[in-house]
C-alpha cells in the first residue's frame, strides 16, 4: 500500500536496510574481513616460521623475530665473551625494532579492529613483501651459502621484515593471536584448555601454522636450501593480496 507522497511503506529504507529481511546483509563485509583476517595470520605465521629455522640453522644461530631468545643470547654472548655471536644477536635485535617502530607508525595497533584492506596495512604488507624480494634474491644469488657481513645483512633484513610483520600483525583484530611471537598465543590457547573453555581457534591455528611452517622449512633446508624463502614470500605475498583485494571490494 502507497503512502499519500507516493511512497510505499514496505519498500526498503533509505539506508537500503529491508524490514521484512531480505535486503543486504551487512554483516557480509564484517565476516569476509574476519575471515581474510584469519587466512592472513595463518599465512604470515607459516613464512615466520620458515625464516627462524632459516636464521638458527644458516645465519648464525640467532632467530630472525623471537627476540626474547636473541635477548637471552646477548647475555650468553656477553659471559662467553663471543663477540661474533653477540654482534649478529645485536643486528636481529636492532632490526627487529626499526621494523617494529615504522611499521607502527605507518599503521598503529589496533586492538580488537580488523584493519585488513586498509591502505596504510596494504601499504606495510607490500614493503614487507618487497623485502623478502630483496633477500630472497640475494639468498639464491649466494646459493643459499651466505658467509661473513653477507650472512649479517640477509639477518638484518629479514629481522627488518618480521619488524614490520608484527606491527602489521596488529591491525589484524585478534590480539592474543601473533605471527612472530608467539608465547602469549600458547598461553591463551593452554590457559582457555585448562579453564575447560573453548580456546580461540584463531590461536590454534596460528600455532599449527608455526609448526607446519618450521617443518617445511627444515626439510627444504635439507633437500633445496635454495628455495627456502619462498615458503615466507608465499606467506607474505599472500596477505598482500588479500589486503589489496579486499580494498578494492570493500572500500573502507
Amino acid at each position: 500500500m502507497s503512502a499519500p507522497d507516493g511512497s510505499d511503506h514496505n519498500s526498503s529504507d533509505p539506508n537500503g536496510s529491508d524490514p521484512n529481511g531480505s535486503g543486504p546483509d551487512r554483516s557480509e563485509p564484517k565476516d569476509s574481513a574476519r575471515a581474510h583476517a584469519h587466512l592472513a595470520l595463518v599465512a604470515l605465521t607459516a613464512g615466520t616460521a620458515s625464516l627462524d629455522v632459516t636464521a638458527f640453522f644458516r645465519l648464525g644461530g640467532v632467530f630472525a623475530s623471537v627476540m626474547t631468545s636473541n635477548l637471552v643470547f646477548v647475555g650468553v654472548a656477553v659471559v662467553k665473551t663471543e663477540a661474533a655471536f653477540g654482534a649478529r644477536c645485536a643486528v636481529a635485535i636492532l632490526s627487529y625494532i626499526v621494523g617494529v617502530g615504522l611499521g607502527s607508525a605507518i599503521a598503529p595497533p589496533s586492538g580488537k579492529e580488523n584493519r585488513l584492506g586498509t591502505r596504510p596495512l596494504s601499504l606495510l604488507l607490500t614493503g614487507e613483501l618487497a623485502l623478502l624480494v630483496a633477500y630472497t634474491i640475494w639468498w639464491m644469488a649466494l646459493d643459499a651459502r651466505p658467509a661473513g657481513w653477507t650472512r649479517l645483512a640477509l639477518l638484518g633484513v629479514i629481522a627488518l621484515a618480521m619488524g614490520s610483520q608484527s606491527a602489521a600483525a596488529r591491525q589484524l583484530g585478534n590480539p592474543n593471536a601473533g605471527t612472530t611471537y608467539l608465547t602469549g598465543t600458547l598461553t591463551s590457547v593452554v590457559s582457555s584448555l585448562a579453564g575447560r573453555g573453548r580456546p580461540d581457534p584463531q590461536s590454534v591455528a596460528v600455532l599449527i601454522a608455526l609448526l607446519v611452517g618450521a617443518g617445511a622449512g627444515a626439510a627444504l633446508l635439507d633437500a633445496a636450501p635454495i628455495t627456502v624463502p619462498l615458503l615466507a614470500l608465499a606467506g607474505v605475498g599472500t596477505t598482500v593480496a588479500l589486503s589489496w583485494h579486499f580494498r578494492s571490494t570493500h572500500p573502507h
